[in-house]
C-alpha cells in the first residue's frame, strides 16, 4: 500500500508516513480478532512499523491477564519455560557466570531461574505485581520498572535482557536509555523481537497480517529500525541475529489453512528445515530478530 498519511512518527517525528496494512488484527488473546479495522503506518524515515491507536499499557500490573491469561506464575510457566533454553543458548554460558543480570519485563522469571548459580546476582523488572512475591521469593531483586531498578543499581549491571517486550512499550527510545543507564560501561543489552520483514507478510499480506499484528504491539521493527533506536539511545554499537523460528510445514500450512497451525505437523519435512531457515535468515526475513547493543 502507498496511501500517504497525516500523521507523524512518534520516534522521529517525520511525516512521511504509509500505510503497510490495513485491517482487523489479533486482540489480547490467540483467536480474539478486532471487529474494526485498524491501520499500521510505516516510517519512511526510521523505517518503523507502528499500529495507530491506543495499545493495552504494558506496565498496568493486569497486563499479562488480559493478553495470554498468564497472570499466575504457575500458567507463566507452562507458557514460556520451554524458550529458556534457546535464549540462554543465544546469550552463551560463557557470558553469565559470576555477572549481575537484569531481565526486563522477565514475567515469573523463568529465565532468570536457569541464570542461577552461574550469575552473581539476578534482576526481575516485571510491571505485574502478582508475579513480585514469587520472584523474590526464588531470590531475584524485584521491580516493577527500570526507572525503579535505577535507583539501586544505576551503571552497575553487566546484562540486560528484555526478550518480546520492546514492541510493547509506549517509548522504545526511553525504554532504551533507561537500560543503558543500568549497564556498566562495558556492559550489553540483549533484546528480542518479532521481525517487520517476516516473508510471510509478504506473501499473505491480509490473512497473515491480521494474525501478525496486534493490538498490545505498538511498534514492529526490522534491522534499519532496530539501528535507529539503538543511535537514539546512544548505545555505541549493535549486531543482528535473524532467528527462523516456525518451520516449514507451519509455512505450507500458512498457505493452504490461511491460518496459525504450528510446527512439526509434516514429519517427513523435518529434514528440510535446516535449509529453510538458513535460507530464510540468511535473507533477513525470519519470523524473531534479536539485537546486542552495547553500551
Amino acid at each position: 500500500m502507498n496511501k500517504k498519511s497525516s500523521s507523524q512518527c512518534n520516534i522521529c517525528s517525520s511525516k512521511d508516513l504509509n500505510v503497510q496494512y490495513e485491517g482487523p488484527i489479533r486482540m489480547g488473546k490467540f483467536g480474539e480478532w478486532s471487529e474494526e479495522n485498524h491501520t499500521i503506518y510505516r516510517c519512511g524515515h526510521c523505517n518503523i512499523y507502528f499500529l495507530n491507536g491506543d495499545i493495552i499499557d504494558y506496565e498496568l500490573s493486569a497486563y499479562r491477564e488480559m493478553v495470554d491469561g498468564c497472570d499466575l506464575p504457575g500458567n507463566f510457566y507452562k507458557l514460556h519455560d520451554k524458550e529458556q533454553a534457546d535464549k540462554l543458548k543465544m546469550l552463551g554460558t560463557e557470558n553469565v557466570r559470576g555477572k549481575i543480570i537484569a531481565d526486563v519485563g522477565c514475567g515469573a522469571g523463568s529465565f532468570l531461574d536457569i541464570l542461577k548459580g552461574l550469575a552473581s546476582k539476578t534482576i526481575a523488572v516485571e510491571p505485574t505485581k502478582s508475579f513480585h512475591d514469587e520472584l523474590r521469593a526464588k531470590g531475584h531483586d524485584t521491580y516493577s520498572c527500570s526507572r525503579e531498578a535505577l535507583k539501586d543499581w544505576s551503571g552497575t549491571v553487566d546484562i540486560v535482557v528484555s526478550f518480546a517486550v520492546l514492541e510493547h512499550v509506549e517509548n522504545p527510545i526511553t525504554f532504551l536509555k533507561e537500560i543503558k543507564s543500568l549497564l556498566k560501561p562495558d556492559g550489553f543489552l540483549l533484546i528480542s523481537t518479532p521481525n517487520a520483514e517476516d516473508w510471510l507478510l509478504e506473501f499473505m499480506p491480509v490473512e497473515y497480517g491480521r494474525f501478525f499484528y496486534r493490538n498490545v504491539h505498538k511498534w514492529y521493527f526490522n534491522c534499519e529500525s532496530l539501528r535507529f533506536a539503538s543511535e537514539a539511545a546512544s548505545f555505541k554499537d549493535l549486531s543482528i541475529k535473524f532467528v527462523q523460528r516456525f518451520d516449514i510445514s507451519n509455512a505450507l500450512l500458512w498457505a493452504y489453512k490461511r491460518q496459525p497451525t504450528g510446527c512439526s505437523k509434516f514429519k517427513l519435512l523435518n529434514g528440510l528445515n535446516g535449509s529453510y531457515k538458513h535460507y530464510i535468515e540468511d535473507k533477513g526475513r525470519s519470523d524473531y530478530i534479536y539485537a546486542w547493543m552495547y553500551k
